[in-house]
């Protein structure tokens, strides 16, 4: 793939309304200067100076965001290097990769640092643990754990391997997974991921898990009227959406804010198997950037029944609503919360199915601010990286600049005007040369509309 955008040395955003998701409100016409990958300075406009040969862009009635991160992505996939830069295109400018080949993915670091290739920045994970073997077809690389010992040896591997961190899946015992968490802790290690049956997601936030994925573990408060239509769930449904209760959850939030452990609930995801729908079918807008091999990829991982009764649907319709719910309590008792879409499964792919996920996290009672403080300052938090998620001076110079108000309307994230990353700057004609590219790359001629 050709270079896509030239490499700046000093750029100045005039003019701009700056919403830093942690500040109390937007500041209005400030400009910002950026120097090779950092901000050197933020300040209104009237009183800071355009350095003599910097690019000038002027955001006069514009808004400026950090780069949004993409906490559950998958890259190592068919095809997915030419995906990479789709992530940029809607201004995901960092991703948290949970599972692929460290060589290729590493392989993808260097580059996207190197300006060769436009991409994210990237924290990965690579193999996974798991607790039986999954179907060689799916080609996902992973450790199997199915006991103390052989939890130790994982977790020795993975460290050596030199991830950033262990992500641990489905199927695991709890004995294992106290095993996984107590190796982790030892090495200095992160370890995140699925929480599964018999590990409960206080127990596995008790035992330092950083972050539980999807949802998984957390039970449902319903009613009788609720859970009468839940009991027609179809067995996937309530793995992935959970079961229905009676009891309150609130002390299991408040469990999760005491320990700090963040969740990342991919409601995008939950959506998707609500319906119990395909995911993503040829011809839509999202399978133009797919090669054949990701299609079905998609299809194997997201594989639907061929029929689906109208119970499920509408036990998928409640358990949906539920979900939004435990969101709802998780942030209300000071949950911190992650945005991921486990791209590129969702709808949109990468980069674009972000907004989705932000619309959900929305839905489910939070702020348009506090949206967007789950792409932004709660991952650089996660990642204990305070230059990044920020608009502010010295700060990673990692942008967007949207045509309208993020706070208005979260929707707004998908109006990207102009995207800064790495040190380089993906105007409109970049952007679309980058779909271009990726369209060819599938072998998919011309933008498909549906969707």
């Amino acid at each position: 793939m050709p270079a896509l955008s030239v490499v700046l040395q000093l750029v100045a955003i005039t003019h701009a309304t700056v919403v830093d998701p942690d500040a109390a409100r937007p500041r209005r016409d400030q400009t910002i200067v950026v120097r090779g990958t950092r901000i050197e300075t933020v300040g209104p406009s009237a009183s800071t100076p355009v350095p003599r040969g910097a690019r000038v862009v002027n955001a006069t009635g514009k808004f400026v965001i950090p780069g949004m991160w993409d906490m559950h992505v998958h890259t190592d996939v068919p095809g997915g290097r030419a995906l990479l830069p789709l992530y940029v295109a809607h201004g995901v400018t960092g991703v948290r990769d949970m599972n692929g080949r460290l060589e290729v993915l590493r392989g993808f670091q260097r580059e996207v640092s190197a300006g060769t290739l436009a991409g994210p920045r990237m924290v990965v994970s690579g193999p996974f643990l798991v607790g039986r073997p999954l179907p060689p077809v799916l080609g996902i690389l992973h450790y199997v754990v199915r006991d103390s010992a052989s939890a130790v040896s994982a977790v020795a591997a993975v460290a050596a391997s030199g991830a950033d961190f262990i992500k641990v899946h489905n199927g695991i015992s709890a004995e294992a997974h106290r095993v996984i968490a107590a190796e982790a802790r030892r090495r200095g290690m992160v370890f995140a991921g699925h929480v599964a049956p018999p590990t409960t997601v206080v127990e596995a936030a008790a035992a330092g898990q950083r972050s539980q994925e999807h949802l998984y573990a957390f039970t449902n408060h319903c009613n009788a009227a609720d859970s009468a239509v839940v009991a027609a769930a179809l067995p996937v449904q309530q793995f992935i959406m959970g079961t229905c209760t009676s009891a309150s959850q609130a002390e299991v939030y408040t469990a999760l804010a005491r320990h700090r452990t963040w969740v990342t609930p991919t409601l995008i995801v939950q959506g998707l198997v609500a319906t119990m729908r395909p995911t993503i079918v040829a011809g839509d807008r999202t399978a133009q950037f797919y090669s054949d091999s990701m299609m079905q990829r998609v299809a194997m991982e997201m594989e639907m029944p061929a029929a689906v009764p109208p119970s499920a649907v509408a036990a998928g319709a409640v358990l949906f609503r539920k979900r939004l719910d435990v969101v709802r309590g998780l942030h209300a008792a000071g949950v911190p919360l992650l945005g991921g879409t486990d791209s590129p499964l969702a709808v949109g792919g990468p980069g674009r199915s972000l907004v989705g996920e932000l619309r959900h996290l929305v839905a489910a009672g939070l702020t348009p601010r506090e949206a967007l403080r789950t792409v932004t300052t709660e991952p650089a938090r996660y990642l204990a990286a305070d230059s990044l998620g920020t608009v502010a001076r010295g700060a990673v110079a990692d942008l967007v600049v949207l045509d309208a108000d993020p706070l208005a309307d979260i929707g707004n994230v998908a109006r990207v005007h102009l995207v800064v990353a790495n040190g380089r700057v993906y105007d409109r004609a970049a952007r679309a040369a980058m779909e271009a590219a990726a369209r060819k790359s599938a072998g998919k001629a011309r933008p498909a509309t549906r969707r």
